[in-house]
């Protein structure tokens, strides 16, 4: 049996410091394969058995374990968390004002009243701290939390009453402010996945139309898109002419103009003309609804370095719970054992500073929130990374290996020589072979119709038109009779003269494919395709090799036609004639023996080469829903010219976050010694933790940019 997969909200899941109770509470239970979180939504996905379990079931384990209130997403839309923002922000004014009253009373000597306030400030304060620390001691967890609440309630035990109200309004204070970030980051990726319209035009066979909601539109319903508003399925125009804006899902700059036959995706923006759609998928099948998919399980998925944090937090915390015992309890021992006396007071004091000090909210939070932030700005590009995880092996890849058809190449032929033999001019040989292209359905005369058009030439209308199979196909133009096809045929047919037979023989020797064209009288020219190579295809592999990434070829075509294109986009490593097993084999020997390797392919094809690379790449994300399933990321406007800058982007999002681990980790040492020494207070610790947790959120918070360089 498939397990299922559901997603639940969860309120108060905004910091990946409320992951272990949520994972204690369902760790274990019936049914339950596996778990993911993603704290900026405030949502958790579990994959579960359907024979043992079921959503429902799943939500009120949540809420009676982990007393967090839980309730089922349904549908691929995104979530919308209900954020206690104004409250938090309420309560932390609150114990502000407290706060600064109390200090006032103190100073004019009433102390009972100073008292009153304090506490009034250490309860608004630790609105969300006290409960969530009570849930952590229930399951004997060190978290940030309970650590925050030893402080306060150590202070209060002491007599100092401000300095229990300082701590609690100051972490109180972080808190929301954090949340505010984490916030931000929400919005972002909210922006983006919320791209479909809600509602869809129908027109009926009779011409009239109602509107319905968009998930109601099923295959082959004819929609109208007027000016201005979303495409509200995937489809393709059956009528109008309109520019339609892409960037959402392709991250296209300019739209792109659209008629009849053309395809058009749900979420995107139509123009200023009038656009008439027929569906080719229902909304829940779309592109958009995949990418939403797609972009949630990416930010559920944690990347290997936020799970080397959560790793190093789980065993850097206890660690500083002792220091932090041993700090307020050895030196008071040695004083009384060798002065008779001690001074407690002082020593548990500078305890409870290191235990503010110590807490790893900075580097817990910092980590994940670049991962999402990361994630998004490269969506917003039209870049699909499926995880944290890819993006950091993007980061780390010293050879990428390129499929050539549909990748390095158009994948499709292109005219590349009109050769014009018999007195005719080069024109009127093009014009013929498009007029009988047009009549056929077959790849090359498409290609030749569509150079003449490109061309502007008049393409007449072929008459008696009939195709001859292996041969190629004759009609009537103008009212004379050609023939385009093979060089066998005009053997066969004896048309071919000497002269003409020695220069098609040279013409097939280059790249591509020659196909003749005669008359009654004979041979009258030739024309040759190929395959050409993606415009941007070489100043790519230019940028990729100043970024230190080599680039091969891997392609089954035959070694004359790989060579050509290996030196016309600048690739030295070149392997022509593989199977697709033996890409996969080549994939793992570039891996083992040059570094970490990935593969760019088209996500069908070469599924077993992009099974076996570090990181797979799609091209034709759009042309191929398959390519979202495939690929481990999709390059949603096949535009190879977002390789360079998504290699730029994480390596980028690495050394931001090792560069906040390390500031936080620094910043932690430096004031854990000067707590030692004395020399901090608790108004001191927990503005160092508050800063520290800003600066290194707002660092984070610069990847959701994108920049180019």
């Amino acid at each position: 049996m498939e397990p299922g997969r559901c997603t639940l909200r969860v309120e108060g899941l905004d910091c990946p410091a409320e992951v272990p109770p949520l994972r204690e509470a369902l760790q274990g239970a019936p049914g339950v394969v596996d778990l993911n979180f993603d704290p900026a939504q405030g949502t958790m996905t579990v994959l579960y058995r359907r024979d043992a379990t079921d959503p429902a079931a799943i939500a009120r384990r949540v809420t009676e374990r982990a007393r967090m209130r839980a309730e089922v997403v349904a549908g691929a839309a995104p979530p919308v968390p209900k954020r206690p923002l104004d409250r938090r922000w309420l309560a932390t004014i609150a114990s502000g004002l407290a706060l600064g009253l109390g200090i006032l009373l103190e100073y004019r000597n009433s102390i009972q009243s100073a008292h009153v306030l304090y506490l009034l400030s250490i309860v608004a304060g630790g609105l969300d701290l006290f409960p969530k620390a009570w849930r952590a001691s229930r399951s004997w967890r060190l978290d940030i939390h309970a650590l925050m609440a030893l402080a306060v309630l150590g202070a209060l035990g002491l007599g100092q009453w401000d300095e229990a109200a300082t701590v609690a309004f100051l972490f109180g204070l972080s808190e929301a402010l954090e949340a505010l970030s984490v916030e931000r980051a929400r919005r972002a990726v909210r922006a983006l996945l919320e791209v479909a319209p809600e509602s869809a035009e129908v027109v009926g066979a009779d011409g009239s139309s109602r509107v319905v909601d968009a998930r109601l539109v099923r295959a082959g319903d004819r929609v109208r898109v007027r000016a201005g508003e979303r495409v509200p399925v995937d489809g393709r125009v059956a009528a109008g002419r309109s520019s339609v804006d892409q960037k959402n899902i392709t991250g296209e700059s300019v739209p792109v103009f659209r008629e009849p036959g053309d395809e058009v995706f749900a979420g995107t923006v139509n123009g200023d003309g009038a656009l008439e759609v027929v569906a080719s998928r229902p909304l829940d099948q779309a592109i958009a609804t995949k990418v939403v998919e797609q972009v949630r399980a990416a930010q559920a998925a944690r990347a290997p370095v936020e799970r080397g944090v959560g790793r190093f937090a789980a065993i850097y915390t206890p660690i500083v719970v002792g220091l932090a015992m041993l700090v307020a309890t050895v030196p008071p021992l040695y004083q009384l054992a060798t002065t008779g006396s001690a001074s407690w007071r002082e020593w548990v004091t500078r305890g409870l500073v290191v235990l503010v000090i110590s807490c790893p909210c900075a580097l817990v939070i910092a980590t994940p929130i670049a991962v999402v932030g990361a994630l998004a700005a490269a969506a917003r590009r039209g870049v699909l990374i499926k995880g944290g995880v890819f993006l950091e092996e993007f980061g780390r890849l010293r050879v990428l290996a390129f499929d050539k058809t549909g990748t390095l190449t158009r994948g499709e032929p292109a005219v590349v020589e009109v050769v014009a033999t018999g007195g005719r001019a080069d024109a009127d040989v093009l014009r013929i072979a498009a007029a009988l292209g047009d009549q056929g359905g077959h790849v090359l005369g498409r290609a030749i119709a569509r150079h003449a058009r490109g061309l502007r030439l008049e393409v007449p209308v072929a008459d008696d038109y009939r195709a001859v199979p292996g041969l190629g196909a004759s009609g009537r133009v103008d009212s004379e009779q050609f023939h385009i096809g093979s060089h066998r045929y005009l053997d066969e047919s004896g048309l071919c003269r000497p002269d003409f037979h020695a220069l098609l023989g040279r013409a097939e020797g280059g790249v591509g494919t020659a196909v003749a064209l005669t008359a009654p009288g004979g041979p009258i020219g030739w024309i040759r395709l190929a395959d050409r190579p993606r415009p941007e295809a070489a100043r790519v592999l230019a940028d990729l090799g100043a970024l230190g990434i080599e680039a091969v070829m891997l392609t089954g075509d035959n070694a004359e036609t790989a060579a050509a294109l290996a030196r016309e986009v600048g690739i030295a490593d070149q392997r022509a004639g593989l199977l697709p097993a033996d890409k996969a084999e080549a994939v793992a020997e570039l891996d083992a023996r040059r570094g970490p390797t990935g593969m760019v392919g088209d996500g069908v094809n070469d599924a077993p080469a992009l099974a076996a690379a570090r990181v797979s790449v799609a091209l034709g994300g759009i042309s191929s829903a398959a390519a979202l399933e495939t690929a481990d990321v999709v390059l949603m406007a096949d535009d190879l010219a977002r390789l360079p800058w998504l290699v730029r982007h994480s390596r980028r999002a690495l050394a931001l976050i090792r560069f906040n681990i390390a500031l936080a980790v620094g910043i932690k040492a430096l004031f854990l010694l000067l707590a030692a020494l004395g020399r901090a207070s608790f108004a001191l610790a927990i503005v160092s933790d508050l800063g520290t947790s800003l600066l290194v959120t707002a660092n984070a918070l610069r990847l959701l940019r994108g920049r180019d360089a």
